[in-house]
């Protein structure tokens, strides 16, 4: 089963974890992981909205899916959360 949803919107979150409750009433394992990788950006030319940017695709979207999940974790369930660290700077 395949539900479309956007982590950038929270309302989207809601959603997806609403149908998730629906149709499978709890979960037992949540893997949440946001990513975003830039390659070949120069680190003398990041400025602040990049980083904010990235900062809040890998590590802000992860977080709240988790918190919108947590209603529905299985006692003893398990979560797995990653986010995208791998970075190629060029000079």
């Amino acid at each position: 089963m395949g539900i479309r949803c956007d982590s950038s919107l929270l309302s989207d979150l809601d959603y997806l974890f609403e149908v998730v409750k629906k149709e499978k009433g709890r979960i037992d394992i949540l893997y949440a992981r946001a990513g975003l990788a830039e390659f070949g950006f120069p680190i003398d030319r990041i400025t602040e909205d990049h980083f904010y940017k990235n900062f809040n695709l890998n590590t802000k979207r992860t977080l709240f899916i988790v918190q919108k999940a947590l209603g529905l974790m299985k006692n003893q369930g398990s979560i797995i959360m990653t986010g995208t660290a791998a970075r190629q700077w060029s000079s």
